[in-house]
């Protein structure tokens, strides 16, 4: 639900100033977006509210904050008391697809009699109004997020998994793989800036070639240098028989022993992560040049 320039039989503080009926009083939520496997997370979630009347109303429980959380797509609809204090908010990712939809709004938790406040605008200054509950008292629309997934998404999570390893110190991304995936070790800040970003569209392929591609190969060549046969590595390596199960989705054949060892180990993970390499540097050249119209020449 967005207010925007909606008026309303009394005085309204809005976070956009040119709709606010107040001076000087500002209502702003603040938050930090993450996206986790699971969950979408507005991280220290609060209001900063300015107006000494309405946190009076709030500290003696006759009004409330409320942040609503919207997505279209889903028909996801869900409103959360909040307060000033920081607080995080998890909404299961099945619940959300495309585009998302954050605001907060004080709203009356009973009626209000003569409800005034010196920062009223001077138009509305000599008047008092009556209040009735559930009533808006102030707004932020705040902000309009994105989230999509793709087909890439449960082949990444079958797998690998990405972990942070505070004990690297001198910033090697680390690589290792068990009977159920392949583990990616990242440095603490590397991994807290790719656990804030990894879901977003725009870097995924640059991920899958910087992070997942390489962490692959790397394992298929190990399975090569340690081969058995294809059938006892399916059996051993759950992300293995994963593996295989894209392989024969994307060329129609199953792998044979005699291929797999033959196997071009980089170019099968560009080709299962669906050209990764190609398509972030098509998207990097997009974000820095493309705004002023490309290169005619190539050296």
């Amino acid at each position: 639900m967005r207010i925007g320039r909606r008026l309303f039989p009394y005085p309204i503080l809005n976070s956009i100033q040119q709709y606010s009926q107040f001076i000087q009083s500002k209502f702003k939520l603040e938050y930090e977006e993450i996206l986790s496997e699971t969950d979408y997370i507005l991280k220290d979630l609060s209001c900063n509210l300015t107006n000494p009347t309405i946190l009076n109303l709030i500290n003696n429980h006759k009004a409330k904050i409320v942040c609503l959380i919207e997505c279209p797509a889903t028909l996801f609809r869900k409103s959360f008391e909040i307060s000033l204090n920081k607080i995080d908010l998890h909404i299961p990712l099945a619940d959300l697809n495309g585009k998302i939809m954050v605001s907060a709004f004080v709203v009356a938790s009973e009626d209000i009699e003569s409800y005034k406040c010196p920062d009223f605008h001077k138009d509305y200054r000599d008047y008092s109004f009556s209040i009735e509950k559930y009533d808006i008292l102030a707004a932020d629309d705040g902000f309009i997020n994105k989230i999509e997934f793709t087909e890439d998404d449960n082949k990444q999570s079958s797998i690998f998994i990405v972990v942070k390893d505070r004990s690297i110190i001198d910033e090697v991304m680390n690589i290792e793989f068990d009977t159920d995936k392949i583990t990616i070790y990242l440095p603490d800040e590397q991994y807290n800036s790719y656990y804030k970003t990894k879901k977003l569209p725009k870097f995924q392929n640059l991920y899958y070639s910087i992070i997942a591609i390489p962490a692959l190969t790397y394992a298929l060549t190990s399975l090569q240098k340690n081969y058995t046969s294809v059938d006892q590595l399916k059996m051993d390596y759950k992300w293995f028989n994963s593996f295989t199960l894209a392989y024969k989705k994307i060329h129609g054949i199953e792998i044979v022993d005699e291929e797999f060892l033959k196997m071009d180990t980089f170019k099968e993970a560009q080709v299962i992560f669906s050209m990764a390499v190609t398509k972030a540097l098509n998207e990097i050249f997009d974000l820095t040049m493309g705004e002023f119209g490309g290169v005619d020449d190539a050296d």
